[in-house]
Parts: C-alpha cells; structure tokens; sequence
C-alpha cells in the first residue's frame, strides 16, 4: 500500500538531500521492491524537479493550487489516499508548489497578453523567441507569454506595426488580422491593418500573405509590397516605399510619380493632399527628407514641379502648371 506518510517522507528527504547514504539505499530498496514503488517514485522525483521552477509563481492562487494539486496526485498514485495528513508540512508545501507552477504554466502559457497604443504614442514588445515588434500610435496585438507549438503566432487586431522576426526555421512565425494572415521565418516587414483593408510591406527576407482560407497564397520578397481590399477580397500589388517613415522619421523617394508622392505625403502627415493636374506628369521625385515639416517638403515640390498649392479646411490641392 502506496498510502503511507512515511513512504512521501523518506522520498522528500531523499530528494532534498540526495548525497545522504542512508536515505540513497533506503530510497533504492524501497524502488526495486515493486513496479508500482517505482513508478510512485518517478512521478513524486517530476512534481519535485517542478517545484525548483517555483520562484515564478507569483500570480499562482495557493488555495487553487493545492485543491489541483490534490486531483492530480490522484491521477498519479496506484491509490487514493488522503492529504490531509501530511498536507500542512513542508515536504508537502514543497509538492503543492512544483504541481501549481505546472498548471499555472500549462493553463497561462497559451493566454494572451494586449499591448494597445493611443494617440501620439509608439510601444515595443520583445517576444519570447526574440522578435521585437513596433507599434505605431492606435494600434494593438495580442500575443502569447510563450509559444508552446510548432508556429508562433500573433494578432494584429488594429492599426500598424512594424516586425523584425527572429530566424527559425521549424517554426513558422505568423501575424493573423481577421480571416488574413501573414508568415515568415525570418524578415522585418511593416503591416497597416483597418477594417476595410491591409498594407503590406518586406524590408528583408521573404513572407507569405494569405488572404483568407483556401485562397491562394502571395510570396512577397524584400521590397515588394501588396494593398489588399478586405470587402472586394482584392490586392493590388506595388512596391515598397516608406511604409516605415512612420519608425525612422524619414521619407525617401526614388523615381516616384508624383501623384504618388501625394498619397505618401497624406498617409506620413496625416492631412489630405490631392493632386489637380490636366497634363501627364513625366517628372518623378528624386529626394530624401529626414524630420522635416509638411510646409518644408511642399516647397520643394513648389519650386522642382512649379506647383500652385492651395489650403484648404480639410485638404490641400497642388496645381500643376496650365498648358495653353
């Protein structure tokens, strides 16, 4: 019979003080008397290994944990036997703690943690497997405190995000928005996620973007970039300029239309820029500007396009040149 105090005694003893001879051959005799002692030993030997992994319990609910702790070590004896003799001493505190972290890691490693930004505001994250993610300001994800599968996942629920993804190989990283998700190895790559559709761009690497369930997947490699209409389940695809200006306070253009450089200009300086124009502009942009003003880079196209620009209450229109 498996129910006796002093049998738990004599293996917490053991395993607190391994190096003692005495207890050692008692421990080894008691093993090698039955199959059922020896599994009895093994499972008492894990919960204990368990409970040197204690110091991060925290948040563990300690009436919660001995009442699971109860149940499991009925699961785990040949019999059931009452805990209430020996529960209130330390060999028995010691067990309640190594069972409690592995319920408390089994049942909140897979719990989600929210970061959420406001406005005029940017946060990090650095996640388990060394992935740093970037959020822009109205943005929010939802991630695990561990990855306890063969992928790592995310969730972008809203706004924009920039991601540098550490490498491995065996699991997939992948960021999911609604039916829509994106996954990589190894890349850095910035998504804009709103209800109505999803920007993505690759910086580095490679990433595949898949739209939804049994829909074909889009590989995009470093410098590509796709916009896709989440209600017409349509993408377009463009290449990748400035979806970090956000980040790095820079925006640089490289043979870029300008009407281009318009909607480039609205999205980093959040106002409504419009381009009138009634000839077809050849002349594209060639500049880099770093942290400066709205006013300041619409002079420059002032005076490289010789535009009219006109300020509205709710936008600014620029004005090509009339062709008499």
């Amino acid at each position: 019979m498996l129910n006796k105090p002093e049998y738990l005694d004599l293996i917490v003893q053991y395993l607190n003080n391994p190096q003692d001879e005495s207890l050692h051959r008692a421990v080894e005799t008691f093993r090698t008397e039955s199959v059922d002692q020896e599994k009895y030993f093994l499972e008492i030997e894990k919960i204990w290994n368990l409970s040197a992994k204690s110091s991060r319990l925290d948040g563990v609910n300690k009436r919660q944990a001995e009442q699971h702790f109860r149940r499991a070590l009925r699961n785990i004896t040949p019999n059931s036997f009452s805990l209430m003799k020996w529960v209130s001493s330390v060999a028995a505190t010691i067990l309640i703690v190594g069972i409690s972290y592995w319920f408390y890691e089994s049942t909140n490693s897979s719990a989600l943690i929210t970061k959420q930004t406001f406005a005029n505001q940017q946060d990090s994250v650095m996640l388990v497997d060394g992935s740093k993610i970037i959020l822009a300001a109205n943005s929010e994800i939802k991630y695990p405190k561990a990855f306890n599968s063969d992928s790592r996942e995310i969730y972008l629920n809203k706004g924009r995000a920039f991601f540098k993804i550490a490498k491995d190989p065996k699991h997939p990283f992948r960021v999911l928005m609604g039916e829509s998700k994106v996954s990589v190895l190894g890349t850095s790559f910035n998504i804009d996620y709103s209800p109505n559709k999803i920007d993505l761009d690759v910086k580095t690497g490679r990433v595949i973007f898949s739209p939804y369930q049994n829909r074909t997947s889009s590989i995009l490699t470093a410098g590509q970039a796709l916009t896709y209409n989440i209600q017409k389940r349509e993408f377009t695809a463009r290449l990748s300029q400035n979806s970090d200006s956000w980040l790095t306070n820079e925006l640089v253009f490289v043979d870029t239309p300008l009407e281009d450089v318009c909607k480039q200009l609205s999205d980093y300086y959040k106002t409504d820029i419009k381009l009138e124009t009634n000839q077809q502009m050849v002349k594209k942009l060639n500049a880099t500007f770093k942290n400066n003003s709205l006013n300041e880079v619409l002079e420059v196209l002032k005076v490289t396009y010789g535009l009219t620009i006109q300020n509205n209450k709710d936008s600014i229109i620029l004005k090509t040149p009339s062709i008499n």
